[in-house]
């Protein structure tokens, strides 16, 4: 195994485990009182400094690569600002394992989306490892429907994973031409700035009137669950490219799941337990197969 494959599955592995730490995070400040907007708002005020001193550190690199900074926006608005409104929603509504579980399908979708946009049927095998995919999130539907999980919050979830998907496609040339850092930087930023957009429908006393304690899992979610995972993926990505960087975050749904038992004490049947292990069963196959 070379340096850099090491070097690329550690930081696949890193913004896997603290990505997972966002549905936690989530789930903390919602029993507090928190709402989805408003939380999304804390969380890229915290994040925006960051991700904004990066960016003017970076600044030299974008001679000649200025013809990519609206493709990089786009796609940040994508994966990091809509993904991100949609989990928010659904979480309030299910599990924070159900959450982790649906949202690692995406490696499933990444797969159809590319072979519709390529018009090419993908193999057999490729296939048939989609369909485990989807039975995993069949059999989970029981399991969460007992814990007062809804429709709407597991649709939600899903169109997240769609949106998700598509960003992991739109950025890896993104990657190739601009950079890991500097990509993340562009896609971060306009992020952030589309979120403050979005507290226009927020009132603002609702954000200042949260407790500080919300304000500590903002700022927790902001920096662990955002910054440090978002450039840690991006350079997974450039190091190891996008289908072992998928696979290496299937670790994400062990991560949550046992974090949601433990913190949150959620309960586990045997549906989530099914469900998780075909999902990554079925991810396994597709990273294998691709």
């Amino acid at each position: 195994m070379t340096s850099q494959l090491k070097i690329g599955l550690a930081l696949a592995l890193l913004a896997s485990f603290m990505f997972s730490l966002k549905p936690i995070l989530i789930k903390e400040a919602y029993a507090l009182g928190a709402n989805s907007e408003g939380l999304m708002v804390l969380r890229m005020w915290f994040a925006f400094p960051f991700y904004l001193a990066l960016l003017i550190w970076q600044y030299p690199q974008l001679a000649n690569k200025t013809r990519y900074i609206l493709s990089a926006m786009a796609t940040g608005f994508l994966g990091y600002f809509l993904s991100s409104y949609l989990d928010l929603l659904a979480l309030e509504s299910i599990s924070a394992h159900a959450e982790r579980i649906i949202l690692y399908a995406y490696p499933s979708l990444v797969v159809l989306i590319k072979a519709a946009w390529d018009k090419k049927m993908p193999s057999p095998n490729v296939l048939l490892a989609v369909v485990v995919v989807y039975c995993g999130l069949l059999v989970l539907l029981p399991g969460e429907f007992s814990l007062h999980g809804s429709w709407i919050g597991l649709m939600l979830m899903f169109s997240c994973a769609i949106t998700f998907a598509t960003y992991v496609l739109l950025s890896k040339p993104l990657i190739d031409r601009l950079g890991a850092g500097l990509f993340t930087s562009i896609a971060m930023v306009s992020s952030c700035v589309f979120t403050q957009v979005n507290l226009l429908n927020t009132p603002i006393q609702t954000v200042l009137d949260y407790s500080m304690s919300i304000y500590g899992y903002a700022f927790a979610l902001a920096f662990f669950s955002t910054v440090i995972p978002s450039y840690a993926m991006s350079a997974a990505i450039l190091r190891i490219g996008a289908e072992r960087t998928a696979i290496t975050g299937t670790t994400g749904p062990l991560f949550t799941t046992l974090l949601a038992v433990w913190i949150l004490g959620e309960t586990l049947t045997i549906y989530h337990l099914i469900g998780l292990t075909l999902v990554i069963l079925g991810v396994y196959l597709i990273s294998k197969k691709s």
